[in-house]
């Protein structure tokens, strides 16, 4: 039995001023960056079975003749499933880390007033609370209360027309100018660039 914690992908660095702009909103611990071997300690695992017909053979004795024959039958028997090397399957019954997932970049990018920040945080921690304890039962609540999270937070990015007065922070159009050269004589004298 093996988990495979080797799937961890490799953050990007940033290359331009605009890309660490653009990280500094991206969430890390939700993100698919995080080491497998950290998610597996908040997950709950289980063995997979399988069930599988099986024949046996039981001796029978006939009273009248007092012979014993051999007879055939069948039964199912629940074993634990296996891969191609031989190793239990095994698979994840609880996910208590993807509930991390809920902090994406949307929620980074909101223009909450004080009671709507209390709202939606309100709102996200019974989810999670939901999502982590209670049965898969409870899991459509759940959606309706993130779903109420969700719709202060996006519809709170349009007041005033702050995500896009945030935008044009983001991409800020400078130009370099640069010097001319100056004119030197053939000796090498004249009036110097700043630069120099």
């Amino acid at each position: 039995m093996t988990l495979d914690t080797n799937k961890q992908k490799s953050q990007p660095k940033p290359t331009t001023e605009l890309d660490l702009q653009f990280m500094t909103t991206v969430p890390h611990i939700s993100s698919e960056y995080m080491k497998e071997s950290l998610k597996g300690k908040f997950r709950d695992y289980e063995y997979e079975f399988e069930d599988v017909l099986e024949t046996y053979v039981v001796t029978v004795k006939d009273e009248a003749t007092g012979e014993s024959r051999d007879v055939e039958k069948q039964r199912i028997v629940r074993r634990y499933a296996r891969d191609e090397d031989g190793n239990p399957k095994i698979r994840v019954k609880r996910d208590y880390f993807s509930s991390l997932e809920l902090f994406t970049q949307d929620l980074r990018l909101g223009n909450m007033s004080k009671e709507e920040s209390f709202y939606v945080r309100y709102n996200i921690d019974l989810c999670t609370d939901i999502l982590t304890a209670l049965p898969e039962s409870f899991h459509k609540p759940a959606l309706i209360l993130l779903e109420r999270s969700i719709c202060v937070t996006e519809t709170s990015q349009s007041k005033n027309g702050f995500l896009r007065r945030m935008f044009n922070t983001f991409f800020q159009h400078s130009s370099v100018k640069e010097d001319a050269p100056a004119k030197r004589s053939f000796f090498g004298l004249g009036k110097k660039n700043k630069g120099e």
